[in-house]
């Protein structure tokens, strides 16, 4: 899945032009971590190793608090790419790329520390390859679930916070073509408070 540079550069202009008052519930993410395809490795036959369910994934983010308990966010995430064995003289990798957007809710714990969640929709890119023998084949498939995640958020300053949280984001893929998983993510962050 390929970002489109105008896109991108549309989102940079319009955020420019909001005004100082609109900017204070805007906040940016970067989160790191670990998805997991939990049955990716599963049904791989006899003889094939090497097969790695989880990959590094990176995502950023974009949200607005319409209250301090309620706002809303939406994110790209690269969730990495891994092997799915080798074998028979042939080798193969998955990989998994999308879009996202959810509601969220901030539950306050203490002043600072507050427990998180997320419920919305997941677009992920899905892909399968595999090479060998003298030839080679790729295969993807673009599925649109509900997804969603918990996680917790510490609040060093006004504009400064972390964050972990884990999500799911359902079953991505195809039965027919690239074979299906569940994909879910564990991952943490900064988030800056405009």
């Amino acid at each position: 899945m390929k970002i489109n540079s105008g896109f991108l550069l549309a989102i940079l202009v319009s955020g420019a032009a909001i005004s100082p008052a609109m900017a204070d519930g805007f906040y940016a993410a970067l989160d790191a971590g670990q998805s997991k395809g939990r049955d990716i490795c599963a049904n791989n036959p006899a003889g094939v190793t090497g097969c790695q369910d989880t990959a590094t994934m990176y995502r950023v983010a974009g949200g607005y608090q319409l209250t301090p308990m309620w706002g809303a966010e939406a994110s790209y995430a690269e969730y990495g790419s891994s092997d799915i064995g080798t074998g028979f003289g042939t080798t193969g990798t998955w990989r998994a790329n999308g879009f996202q957007v959810s509601g969220t809710g901030t539950f306050p714990v203490g002043n600072m520390f507050s427990i998180i969640g997320k419920l919305g929709v997941a677009t992920t890119d899905f892909k399968m390859s595999a090479s060998g023998l003298g030839s080679s084949v790729g295969l993807n498939e673009t599925t649109t679930r509900f997804a969603f995640g918990v996680g917790a958020k510490y609040d060093f300053t006004d504009h400064i916070a972390v964050r972990a949280q884990y999500e799911d984001l359902g079953t991505v893929g195809n039965a027919a073509t690239t074979g299906t998983t569940k994909l879910t993510v564990i991952s943490a962050g900064l988030v800056y408070k405009f």
